[in-house]
């Protein structure tokens, strides 16, 4: 056995761009990093950072529960695997909150990948070949109207899959959609309505939809209205839903769900994430990874995530103005807009400054 010790801290401060969606009246983001050292000077780092009015706990919430960590000391076997010493723990430290769950996993293995000398990625998922993962561009503009001139934008500058955030408008939102398909027609597009997309207005604009043949069409409506959308021709796909479980198994096996997105600050970290990629597998269901809004200690777990479970659907881990309240970093498993394996150990995260994250 050894000891890690723990420190938390918090990162804030004001977006310097506003974000979309569920967030888009958020002037702020803040983050807890929880660091794990063993007295060799070994670290782990992970993140805890619940996005307000999204996620189902506070950064109060999640603080709390990390600063219990460093009140005594976690014992660690290195030689378990690596799921073995998450749940050893997770048993003597009982952290309950998603996104705490989530910071204290990512700290843990990051952690095990330096000891081992090995990627996070591996140390969850083996040594199995790994290949490259699209990462999508999530377009940063809550007016429609703009939506066709950051879309030639983004893609002049190399993007291959666009998201879009919809519901506040949707015939607005439909003329730019159908802009951006008739200049690109093989550009990659996906949707998100995040539950506030009209039925009415859905059912009206099926047809059209359709026709722009989509990626994914992610909670256009919310849990309880599911039954009354699933007969439309459309690429659903599952997000917050989740946060239901019967209401997502039961979804799952309708044979009308084409994917689900896995949050891990939202669904309770790595562990969570593999459970729900394995029930869908089961229903012939893909899944993808994706981030809600965090710093670049979860963004990098996420993308290791996404190499362990070998996602075939791109990634939503684009960059976004959360990222600029942190210094510079880079992401051995970022590579522009692809996630690719490496060998770099633990999350392969190093800040600018010199210091590993």
């Amino acid at each position: 056995m050894t000891e890690l010790h723990a420190r938390v801290d918090l990162l804030e401060g004001e977006l310097p761009n506003g974000l979309v969606g569920a967030a888009a009246s958020l002037s702020k983001r803040a983050f807890s990093v929880l660091t794990l050292m063993r007295d060799d000077g070994t670290v782990g780092a992970g993140e805890a950072s619940p996005l307000p009015g999204y996620s189902p706990d506070s950064i109060e919430e999640a603080g709390a529960q990390l600063h219990s960590l460093v009140q005594a000391a976690l014992d660690v076997d290195p030689l378990a695997t690596p799921f073995e010493l998450l749940e050893r723990a997770f048993e003597s430290h009982p952290v309950t909150a998603p996104s705490a769950q989530f910071a204290l996993e990512t700290a843990l293995l990051d952690w095990l990948g330096h000891n081992r000398g090995e990627p996070l990625h591996r140390i969850l998922g083996g040594d199995a070949p790994r290949t490259a993962i699209p990462i999508a561009d999530l377009v940063m503009d809550s007016d429609a109207a703009a939506w066709p001139s950051t879309a030639e934008t983004l893609l002049a500058d190399g993007a291959t899959h666009l998201k879009f955030k919809i519901g506040v408008d949707l015939a607005r939102e439909m003329v730019a959609l159908e802009l951006i398909r008739g200049a690109y027609p093989d550009v990659s597009i996906r949707l998100d309505g995040n539950r506030r997309v009209p039925l009415d207005a859905l059912r009206a604009h099926a047809s059209s939809l359709q026709a722009l043949e989509l990626e994914l069409l992610e909670e256009p409506v919310p849990v309880e209205r599911w039954p009354d959308v699933l007969d439309l021709p459309l690429p659903f796909a599952l997000d917050e839903s989740l946060r239901d479980e019967r209401a997502a198994e039961a979804l799952l096996q309708s044979g009308k769900i084409r994917a689900i997105v896995l949050k891990p600050t939202v669904l309770g970290g790595l562990r969570a994430s593999f459970r729900w990629a394995e029930r869908a597998a089961a229903n012939g269901v893909g899944y993808l990874v994706s981030h809600t809004f965090e710093g670049p200690i979860a963004r990098a777990a996420i993308a290791e995530l996404a190499l362990a479970l070998q996602c075939e659907l791109a990634a939503g881990l684009g960059a976004h103005p959360g990222l600029e309240l942190w210094t510079p970093c880079e992401t051995a498993a970022i590579d522009g807009r692809v996630i690719v394996p490496h060998d770099s150990p633990g999350l392969g995260l190093r800040f600018h400054e010199g210091e590993d994250a």
